[in-house]
């Protein structure tokens, strides 16, 4: 008997090993998930360059700092890199300080930037152009696509930089419920992809996508009146003559956009930044480049 239970027992511990083993191997290890790096001389000048900000400049392609729902990513090319971090610190975090203090933009920012070299696609056929994480991370696409001479392509980039910004900022801090007031039963969730830009102002957005969400509108309006030209504000933001029912409901649109602005620049103005002040130094920096 003692001999059959001795047999048993041996049995029992053998069967467990070998389920722990195949358990260790169905779960992905910590290289899997974040491979093992080396910190090569492109990474050093990374953090040499965002060192104030306490921010990583992640370009290699990290599985686990990817959402799931992003397909047919191709990874950014090692020759963009540097210039895209350049420009990230002259273009954008450069503004921000303007309007700010460095000491401001030092407290708020991401703890991570993400590169990837192509535009991220989802299921339902929209593409990604950057995307906010918990206020600590922000991803920017289409990096491969970087072009000194393309002011589309600096614009495109700005536009998510500032959206993205945005995001931090409210995840960060509370946004007032005023802003949320204005049009609060305009917004259609996925359903912002069937909404032109002319049904968008009429609801006093500055684009579709603004209308899927509150958060989203409010980062619209925040990155939009930043990076667009003079001649776009003044489309989007001041009343335009009359000659049709569609002009007066686009003034009506542009009402509720001005209301919206309104309450944001005092927002801002309460946590001690002032978006005029980003927008003269954007714009400056941005008509410095085309010349």
């Amino acid at each position: 008997m003692e001999k059959i239970l001795k047999y048993l027992w041996l049995f029992v511990i053998a069967t467990c090993l070998n389920a722990c083993n195949d358990e260790e191997a169905l779960t992905p290890s910590g290289e899997e998930l974040f491979p093992p790096k080396e910190q090569t001389e492109l990474d050093k000048q990374l953090a040499k360059m965002y060192s104030d900000y306490n921010t990583v400049i992640e370009y290699r392609y990290i599985k686990n700092l990817l959402p799931k729902d992003w397909y047919y990513i191709t990874p950014v090319s090692i020759d963009y890199v540097l210039p895209m971090a350049q420009f990230l610190k002259d273009m954008w975090i450069a503004p921000l300080e303007a309007g700010s203090s460095k000491e401001f933009v030092q407290a708020h920012f991401p703890r991570m930037i993400v590169l990837v070299g192509s535009p991220a696609y989802q299921k339902d056929g929209s593409v990604v152009l950057g995307q906010a994480e918990g206020g600590t991370l922000i991803r920017f696409t289409e990096v491969n696509y970087y072009s000194e001479t393309s002011r589309s392509w600096k614009q495109g980039q700005l536009e998510t930089a500032f959206h993205e910004y945005a995001h931090l900022l409210h995840q960060t801090f509370n946004l007032p419920d005023a802003f949320r007031q204005v049009t609060p039963d305009s917004y259609t969730k996925n359903g912002w992809m069937a909404v032109t830009s002319s049904e968008a102002l009429k609801r006093g957005m500055v684009s579709p996508y603004a209308t899927s969400a509150f958060a989203e509108d409010f980062a619209e309006i925040f990155s939009f009146y930043l990076s667009a030209t003079d001649e776009e504000l003044d489309y989007y933001f001041n009343q335009q003559p009359v000659n049709s029912a569609q002009d007066v409901d686009l003034n009506k649109g542009r009402a509720l956009l001005m209301t919206k602005l309104n309450i944001l620049v005092k927002f801002l103005d309460g946590i001690g930044m002032d978006i005029d002040k980003i927008r003269e130094d954007l714009q400056n920096k941005l008509d410095n480049l085309d010349n």
